[in-house]
């Protein structure tokens, strides 16, 4: 139980006019989608319920928008597990804007007990099994709760949808009805822009290798020249060409070749940071972005994608690649296309003095 300690102020409980403070972690911010629709949850919640205090509890996976958030939950993840993700939404009576806590989950993980139906506490207070509640005792002032329990179109239990009050009191029906429409529309959404976005990231990912495209590297590689102009940070692109390659499938066959691409998509991603971007932007032609890099640092890098490459237990015969490095040093400005002509060019130097010295 995450309780707060004795006399802490829970989520807008306090005298009137205070500020707003939330127990438990430190007050942050939704992202810009998810923020919206808790924003357009809570408000039509509180307005529906004519509740003060309006909180969407998340037990299990991430609320976010994204294809890897609350709606694809990793196996094994459980009310009591280990890996403790959960958060709770809170929008106060007054409030601007919509802040993410955990003050106490316990009251939420009952109500998740009973997916099928409202959890109803007219008085907090006078219930045994949450009168010492961190929120109902002290100067919190909690009396009344009700929750709703949201689930995916799998079944999969992700939360809780809350209204709250300072005073005892109870549901009418068409509020209960309405608050469990209001948590299936908020998952509804989710799982859409959910969708939306896996869609949107497979029309940027090239289906053979799983990394960017050619489309998904030039949308990128403005993003990050864009904010080389406005940081001033260095910013480095590779061009990385594959050696002979027609010459390995016309020996060895296209599947043969494909399986070379995959392997060495996996390579050039192993020595690079989350911030770096790797695309396939022709058949065995490929670039590495790479933000906030000098000139020294992306040598460095090639140095050890061709170590890896090196080392590597390839199908029939070594591959080997030949890359270019072109740097935009901090307050240089330039086009981007010609970022993309200085790596191009160098990339051919590069191969064309590797075939001198063979």
């Amino acid at each position: 139980m995450h309780a707060a300690p004795e006399g802490q102020q829970q989520p807008g409980f306090g005298p009137a006019g205070a500020a707003a403070r939330l127990p438990g972690h430190p007050v942050s911010e939704p992202d810009e989608r998810l923020g919206q629709l808790l924003w357009n949850v809570t408000s039509l919640a509180g307005m529906l319920c004519d509740a003060p205090i309006v909180m969407v509890s998340q037990l299990q996976g991430q609320f976010d928008c994204t294809e890897i958030g609350a709606l694809s939950l990793m196996a094994g993840v459980a009310l009591d597990s280990g890996m403790d993700q959960r958060r709770q939404w809170w929008r106060l009576f007054g409030q601007s804007g919509i802040v993410c806590s955990a003050a106490d989950f316990s009251l939420c993980e009952s109500a998740a007990l009973t997916p099928e139906r409202i959890t109803e506490i007219s008085d907090l207070t006078l219930d045994q099994r949450f009168a010492h509640h961190g929120m109902a005792r002290g100067p919190t002032g909690l009396r009344f709760y009700a929750a709703t329990p949201m689930q995916n179109q799998r079944g999969d239990l992700l939360g809780t949808l809350c209204v709250l009050d300072r005073k005892p009191r109870l549901l009418e029906s068409h509020q209960r009805n309405g608050l469990h429409l209001l948590a299936q529309q908020f998952i509804a959404q989710l799982e859409l822009h959910r969708d939306l976005q896996m869609l949107q990231r497979q029309t940027l990912t090239d289906p053979l290798t799983g990394v960017g495209n050619r489309r998904g590297f030039d949308r990128r590689l403005r993003e990050e020249w864009s904010r080389h102009l406005r940081s001033g940070e260095a910013l480095s692109l590779l061009m990385i060409d594959v050696d002979m390659f027609k010459q390995y499938n016309d020996t060895y066959g296209h599947p043969a070749g494909d399986d070379v691409l995959s392997l060495l998509c996996e390579l050039l991603r192993m020595p690079l940071r989350a911030s770096d971007f790797v695309a396939r932007v022709g058949g065995d032609e490929f670039a590495v972005i790479l933000p906030n890099t000098p000139e020294v640092g992306a040598e460095l890098v090639v140095e050890r994608i061709q170590a890896m490459l090196q080392a590597a237990q390839w199908p029939y015969c070594p591959v080997s690649v030949s890359a270019g490095v072109a740097t935009l040093s901090p307050g240089e400005v330039c086009d981007f296309a010609t970022l993309l002509q200085r790596a191009d060019q160098a990339m051919y130097m590069r191969k064309h003095n590797r075939r001198k010295d063979d």
